[in-house]
């Protein structure tokens, strides 16, 4: 099956607890994937009024922190790595901040986003979205940025295995290839066509007998 090598995140926005994709906000693909990632859980406890034990209370949302996301336009990345669309350090900071932060209106709230890195999938909510410009040109124009990101679990994924074996048991994303058809693209990651509805569905394609090349489609786990 097609796999993912860089990150990407992908926003949703939630009603009733069930996500769908947002579709004027396409997903965002990385220049250079960061160097780490952290993670940290934490349980929240109580006091009891008497004595000095304490007692659980809950498990505190896992914080997922993205120390350092890279934009360059110096030439020091070829421009086919650039994000779609984006030719200056402004254009592709904005763009990814569409995808993880800014409030959509039809949902009145901040997206969920999808993180995907390899065969890892985090459905978080951006809380800290911090920029650090580290280089200019004569023009002042910034030429070189870090993003930091700092996130909350929106809910815990499970990717136990399954003994299904026509679904994978990690969600993907898989780019559209010239030539692709939905039904296709269902037989190569799930080797049964008869899904693309399920994955229509997902990814919120109202038309998925023309799928467009470079889109990035999601590709969950389908039990029968």
């Amino acid at each position: 099956m097609d796999g993912l090598n860089k990150m990407t995140f992908k926003a949703f926005r939630e009603h009733d607890g069930k996500l769908s994709p947002i579709s004027d906000r396409e997903p965002f693909t990385v220049m250079l994937n960061p160097n780490d990632l952290s993670i940290s859980s934490a349980i929240h406890y109580i006091s009891k009024e008497k004595g000095n034990f304490t007692n659980f209370n809950q498990y505190e949302a896992t914080a997922i922190s993205i120390p350092k996301l890279l934009f360059d336009t110096t030439g020091a990345i070829p421009k086919t790595e650039w994000p779609k669309g984006c030719s200056t350090i402004k254009q592709m900071i904005d763009k990814l901040k569409k995808v993880v932060y800014d409030f959509h209106d039809d949902s009145h709230q901040p997206p969920v986003v999808k993180v995907f890195w390899g065969d890892n999938t985090y459905t978080v909510r951006i809380h800290k979205f911090d920029i650090r410009y580290t280089l200019f040109n004569m023009k002042g124009a910034p030429v070189r940025a870090e993003v930091t990101l700092g996130t909350k679990t929106f809910y815990q994924e499970s990717s136990k295995n399954s003994s299904k074996k026509k679904s994978p048991d990690l969600t993907h994303l898989v780019e559209v290839k010239a030539g692709d058809t939905l039904p296709l693209m269902c037989e190569r990651v799930y080797n049964d066509p008869s899904y693309y509805l399920q994955v229509a569905k997902i990814n919120g394609l109202t038309n998925f007998r023309q799928l467009k090349p470079g889109t990035m489609l999601e590709f969950p786990p389908i039990r029968d």
